[in-house]
C-alpha cells in the first residue's frame, strides 16, 4: 500500500513537471534522436555508435538554433540522454565529459549517482555497488558488450576499471534476447574508446595527486591515451593505447563492539569494544588498447585488448578491550531499560583477554581479457561476429601478528552508547601503549588463496530487414562460452597465548618476535569522542612481509605446531579447494515490430535459450581418512523470453513497457562440491537420529531465476533536459541460503544418510520499486542569458525488496524440539530510499558540480542465528543509518589543449553508523523487545585531488 501510495505521489509530481516544461522550453524544441548513439548490444555493435563528448569526435559542435557552445558537461549529459531514448532497452548511462574525465575518481563512485543504484563505501571509493537492490553476484558485468570476470567469480568489481579510460557506463534494467544473459538485476557494461571515435590524431592525459583526509599521504596518479587513424591502400586504418595508473593509501578509522549482546554491570551491552584501522596502499595499473581497420563501407574489423591489474597492502590493526570482571561504578543506564549506556570498570578482564592484530596482507589481481572481431553490412543484412579469451588470477597472502596485553591493572571509561548516538569509544588509563613489556606475543595466522578463471567466448549474430513497415527487423544469433574457474587455498595459526583457557603456552615477550616496531600513525580526523589508545606499539608492514622465513622460523622452534609447521607457504587445504569447468551454449531470435495507431508503436519481442554444462571437481574429507577426489555433472536449459515495446505519443513524449524473464547462476564458491564429514556416530539402525553430518557447498545448485515487468515514462524537452518515471517488479524464486539437506548419496562408509549444511535454494523474494529523474541546463527563454550556464539534475529511488528466510533449521532433539520459522523480511543491504541532487555550472571555460547523495537506513549483512536448538533462539543483525555524502568537481580550460581540475569527496565527512539488533525469538514467534546498540562508527577517507588534463 504505501509503494502504491509513494508511486502515486511521483507520478502527481513527474506530470506537474511535464505540464510546466514545454513553458519552460519555448524557443528549444527538442532534438530527434540521434539514430547513432545507442546502448552497446555486443562488441561489434555497429548501431551503438559513439558517445564521445569532446571537440575530436564527429559528434562536436555548437547548437546553430540556440547559439550555445556544446561542451563537456552540457554535451555529456546529451549523449547520455540519446543513449537512454534511443535504446531499445530502458537504460541508464554516464558518459564522461571529456577524455580521462568521468564525474568522479572510480566507476563504482560514478555508478552510484545513477537511479536505482546504491553503493557501499570504503578505502575512500565505493567498494560494493547494488542494481535494484543486488549486488554483483545477481549483475552481469560487460565490457564493451562482452562479459568480464574477476579470477573465480562471474563478475568485475567496477572500481577496477580506470576511469580515465572509460567513455561511458551503461546500466541495462531490462534486457532482450541479442543481449548476453543479464543476471537477475540486469547489466552493467563500461564502454572503453576506439581509434575510430577520433577524427585524426589524439594525444590525451591527464596527472593529478590525490591526497586523504585520514592517511594525510599524497598520491601520484596518471592517464595517456594515443590514437590515430588513417587512410591507406588498404583502407581505413586506426589504433589506439590507453595506459592509467592510480593509486590511493586510506585509513578508515573505526570504533566498534564485537558482534553481541551480553551481560555486563548489572544490566545489558556489548562487552568488547574495539578500536580499529582498515589501512591499506592501493594501486591499480591498466592498459588497454584497440586496432580497427574499414577496407571499405560497411565491412570493419578489428582487435582489442585490456589488462587490469591490483596492487594492495594492507595493514589493518585492531585493539579489543573486555569490559566485563572488574570493578563496574559510574554506570549509566538507558531510561527506563536495562541496557547500559556508559560506565567505568577498573581490572577488566583478566591478562592477555585484552588483544589484537597487526596485518601485513597483500592482494594482487591481474586480469587479460583479448578480442578479434567483425561486422559486415550488405544492405538488409548485417553479420557480426567476435571471439574473446579472459584469463584472470586473484592471490592473497593473509599475515597476521597477534598480540595480547599481559595485565589488567588499569582503568577503562566506556560509553556503549545509545542507538543513533556518537557510538562506543573508550578511554584506557594506567598503562602506556608504547611501553613493549606490555605486550606479549599471541600466535601468527596465514591464510594464503589463489583463484583462477579463464573462458573462451565466442558470438555471432545476424539482422535482417525484411522491407515490411510492420516488421522492420529479424534478429537471430548464437554464443559459445567455454569457461574454467578454480580455487585453492589454505591456512595455518600458530597459537601463542599464554591464557590458560586457549593454549596456556610459556609467555613470549612479543619484543623477542624477530620484527621491527613501530608506534603508527593515528586518525580519527574529525572525530568529537576519539578513543584512546589511538596507536599502539605494532610492527611494521614490510617487517612482516620481509622477514616471513625468519618468523615462521620462529614460531617453529617455539615448539608448538600449526598445521603445516614449515617455513614454506601454507598447505593447501582440499575441502577449500575446486575445480570446475562450465559450457554454455546460446541461441537466440528476435523480431522487431512497428505499427501505428495513431501514434508509431514499436519493440520486440524474442526467446533466448541457453544450455549450461558444468563439470565440478573437489574433495571429500573425514576424520582418519585420506581426502578422497568427487566430481558431479550438472546439465540444464534456461528459456528466457523477452517482449518490449515502445509508444511514442510526440516526438518528445514516449511510454516503455517490458516482460522478461532473467536467471543468475549460482556462484562457482557456492557450487564447491567439497565435504567436510563429522566422525559417524553409533545409532541403532533405523533410528530417527542415525545420520552423518557435515558441512560444504552443493554441486546441485540450480540458478536463480525471476519474472520481471517494468515501465517507464520518458520527457525530452531540450537536448540536454528530460524527465522519466519508471516502476519496477522482480518476482525471483530460488535465492540460495545454508541450511541443512539430505545428500542425493548416502555416505560410503556407513550407509546411513549423509546430512549436509550448506547452500540450497529455497527462498522467494520481490523487489517493488520505482525511480524518478530529471535532469537539465536551464536554457529556457524566460531564464536571464547569464543562467544559462547553470543546471541541475535529481533523481530519487524507491525499493522495497523483501524475501522468504527460514531461521534456526538446525535438526531438532527430542530435549530440543525445533524452532523452524519462515518470515518474509528485508533483503540485507537494501535501502529502501535512495537521491541524488547535483548542482552544475559550465561557462567561459568554467565547469563545476557538486554532488549530493543520500541512502536511507537499511539492514547489514544476513541474519546470524544463535542458539538454534534452545528455547530462546535469537538473530543478530547490524542495521546501517542514513548515509549522506557530498562531492565537488570542477575544472578550468585555459585553451584547447590545456585543463586544471580539483576533486573534493565527502565533504561532509559524515561517519559510517550502523546498530546491532538483536531479536529474540521462542517456539517460532518473535518474543519481547529487540536490543538495539550502537555497533560501527567508521571514519571514512575524504580525498582532494587536483591535477591537469592536457591534449594535442
Amino acid at each position: 500500500m504505501r509503494l502504491k501510495t509513494c508511486a502515486l505521489c511521483s507520478t502527481s509530481l513527474a506530470i506537474l513537471t511535464l505540464a510546466a516544461a514545454p513553458s519552460f522550453a519555448q524557443g528549444q524544441s527538442a532534438t530527434p534522436p540521434d539514430p547513432a548513439v545507442q546502448a552497446q548490444e555486443s562488441p561489434a555493435d555497429a548501431e551503438a555508435g559513439s558517445v564521445q563528448t569532446d571537440g575530436a569526435v564527429e559528434t562536436g559542435g555548437q547548437d546553430a538554433e540556440q547559439g550555445i557552445v556544446v561542451t563537456g558537461l552540457r554535451r555529456s549529459l546529451q549523449s547520455a540522454q540519446n543513449l537512454k531514448r534511443n535504446s531499445e532497452q530502458q537504460i541508464d548511462a554516464i558518459v564522461a565529459e571529456d577524455i580521462g574525465k568521468l564525474p568522479d575518481i572510480a566507476v563504482s563512485d560514478t555508478a552510484a549517482r545513477i537511479p536505482g543504484i546504491q553503493v557501499e563505501r570504503s578505502g575512500g571509493e565505493a567498494t560494493r555497488v547494488l542494481v535494484r537492490g543486488l549486488d554483483r553476484d545477481y549483475y552481469t558485468t560487460t565490457y564493451n558488450g562482452r562479459e568480464i570476470f574477476t579470477a573465480e567469480t562471474r563478475s568485475v568489481a567496477l572500481q577496477d576499471f580506470p576511469a580515465g579510460a572509460i567513455a561511458a557506463v551503461e546500466a541495462f534494467k531490462t534486457s532482450s534476447a541479442n543481449l548476453v544473459e543479464p543476471g537477475l538485476a540486469g547489466l552493467i557494461n563500461v564502454r572503453s574508446r576506439r581509434p575510430f571515435d577520433f577524427k585524426g590524431l589524439e594525444i590525451a592525459g591527464s596527472v593529478w595527486g590525490v591526497y586523504p583526509n585520514q592517511s594525510r599521504d599524497f598520491s601520484p596518479n596518471a592517464n595517456l591515451l594515443i590514437a590515430n587513424r588513417w587512410d591507406t591502400g588498404i583502407g581505413e586504418i586506426g589504433a589506439l593505447i590507453n595506459l592509467s595508473y592510480t593509486q590511493l593509501h586510506y585509513q578508515d578509522s573505526i570504533r566498534r563492539h564485537g558482534f553481541f549482546i551480553a551481560n555486563l554491570a548489572g544490566g545489558r551491552a556489548p562487552d568488547w569494544p574495539e578500536i580499529r584501522y582498515n589501512e591499506a596502499t592501493r594501486r591499480r595499473p591498466s592498459i588497454n588498447g584497440a586496432l580497427q581497420w574499414r577496407p571499405s563501407p560497411g565491412l570493419e574489423f578489428y582487435a582489442e585488448g585490456l589488462w587490469q591489474g591490483y596492487r594492495e597492502e594492507a595493514e589493518d590493526r585492531m585493539w579489543a578491550q573486555p569490559l566485563w570482571g572488574g570493578t563496574h561504578s559510574n554506570v549509566v543506564f538507558r531510561d527506563g531499560t536495562n541496557a547500559v549506556e556508559s560506565g567505568t570498570v577498573v581490572n577488566p578482564g583478566a591478562p592477555g583477554e585484552t588483544w589484537g592484530f597487526q596485518g601485513g596482507t597483500y592482494r594482487k589481481t591481474d586480469t587479460y581479457q583479448f578480442a578479434v572481431g567483425g561486422s559486415y553490412d550488405a544492405g538488409p543484412l548485417r553479420i557480426s561476429g567476435d571471439l574473446a579469451r579472459t584469463d584472470s588470477t586473484f592471490n592473497l597472502e593473509t599475515e597476521s601478528v597477534d598480540y595480547e596485553i599481559n595485565t589488567n591493572n588499569y582503568t577503562v571509561d566506556y560509553v556503549i552508547g545509545s542507538p543513533g548516538g556518537p557510538g562506543p569509544t573508550l578511554q584506557v588509563s594506567g598503562i602506556d601503549p608504547a611501553n613493549p613489556a606490555i605486550y606479549n606475543y599471541r600466535g601468527f595466522y596465514e591464510d594464503y588463496l589463489t583463484a583462477k578463471g579463464k573462458d573462451w567466448q565466442a558470438r555471432l549474430d545476424f539482422e535482417y530487414e525484411p522491407g515490411f513497415e510492420f516488421l522492420p527487423k529479424i534478429e537471430w544469433g548464437v554464443r559459445y562460452v567455454d569457461r574454467n574457474a578454480t580455487s585453492e587455498r589454505g591456512d595455518r595459526y600458530w597459537n601463542f597465548t599464554a591464557r590458560a583457557c586457549c593454549g596456556g603456552h610459556a609467555p613470549i615477550p612479543l619484543s623477542a618476535v624477530p620484527l621491527d616496531y613501530r608506534l603508527f600513525q593515528s586518525a580519527f580526523r574529525g572525530d568529537n569522542d576519539k578513543p584512546f589508545p589511538r596507536t599502539w606499539l605494532a610492527p611494521t608492514y614490510n617487517s612482516i612481509r620481509k622477514n616471513l622465513v625468519e618468523l615462521r622460523q620462529f614460531n617453529i622452534s617455539q615448539g608448538t605446531a600449526s598445521r603445516s609447521n614449515t617455513v614454506d607457504d601454507p598447505e593447501r587445504d582440499p575441502t577449500r579447494g575446486f575445480d570446475i569447468n562450465e559450457k554454455s551454449y546460446a541461441a537466440y531470435a528476435q523480431l522487431g515490430f512497428r505499427f501505428d495507431v495513431g501514434f508509431p508503436v514499436d519493440g520486440n519481442l524474442g526467446v533466448r535459450a541457453v544450455k549450461t554444462k558444468e563439470r565440478i571437481r573437489g574433495t571429500v574429507t573425514a576424520p582418519g581418512t585420506a581426502p578422497t577426489p568427487v566430481e558431479f555433472d550438472n546439465n540444464y536449459t534456461d528459456w528466457l523470453p523477452n517482449i518490449s515495446f515502445r509508444a511514442q505519443f510526440t516526438p518528445e513524449f514516449q511510454l516503455r513497457f517490458a516482460a522478461t524473464q532473467t536467471r543468475t547462476r549460482p556462484t562457482f564458491e557456492q557450487l564447491n562440491p567439497a565435504l567436510n564429514l563429522a566422525s559417524p556416530t553409533p545409532c541403532s539402525p533405523g533410528a530417527s537420529d542415525c545420520v552423518r553430518r557435515g558441512t560444504g557447498g552443493n554441486p546441485f545448485l540450480k540458478p536463480l531465476t525471476s519474472n520481471n515487468y517494468d515501465a517507464s515514462l520518458e520527457y525530452y524537452f531540450a537536448r540536454a533536459g528530460f524527465a522519466s518515471l519508471a516502476v519496477f517488479r522482480r518476482d525471483m524464486r530460488g535465492f540460495i541460503t545454508d541450511t541443512t539437506f539430505e545428500y542425493p548419496d548416502p555416505d560410503p562408509v556407513t550407509g546411513q544418510p549423509l546430512l549436509i549444511t550448506g547452500p540450497v535454494n529455497t527462498r522467494k523474494a520481490r523487489i517493488d520499486g520505482f525511480e524518478a529523474q530529471v535532469s537539465t541546463f536551464f536554457d529556457f527563454d524566460f531564464v536571464p542569458q547569464w543562467a544559462h550556464g547553470f543546471g541541475a539534475q535529481a533523481n530519487v529511488t524507491y525499493i522495497d525488496a523483501k524475501a522468504d528466510f527460514t531461521l534456526f533449521q538446525d535438526a531438532p532433539t527430542a530435549a530440543n524440539p525445533t524452532n523452524e520459522v519462515t518470515q518474509r523480511l528485508r533483503i540485507p543491504d537494501v535501502s529502501k530510499w535512495t537521491y541524488n541532487l547535483v548542482g552544475m555550472y559550465e561557462g567561459g571555460g568554467f565547469s563545476a558540480r557538486l554532488s549530493y547523495n543520500l541512502r536511507s537506513r537499511y539492514p547489514e549483512g544476513d541474519l546470524d542465528q544463535r542458539d538454534n536448538n534452545s528455547g530462546d533462539p535469537y538473530t543478530l543483525q547490524g542495521s546501517v543509518r542514513p548515509t549522506s555524502r557530498l562531492d565537488w568537481s570542477s575544472s578550468y580550460a585555459f585553451n584547447d589543449n590545456l585543463t586544471v581540475f580539483l576533486d573534493w569527496t565527502n565533504i561532509l565527512r559524515n561517519p559510517f553508523r550502523s546498530d546491532i539488533v538483536r531479536v529474540n525469538y521462542r517456539a517460532g514467534v518473535m518474543n519481547g523487545e529487540n536490543e538495539v546498540f550502537p555497533l560501527v562508527y567508521r571514519f571514512e577517507e575524504s580525498v582532494v585531488s587536483g591535477g591537469v588534463r592536457f591534449r594535442f
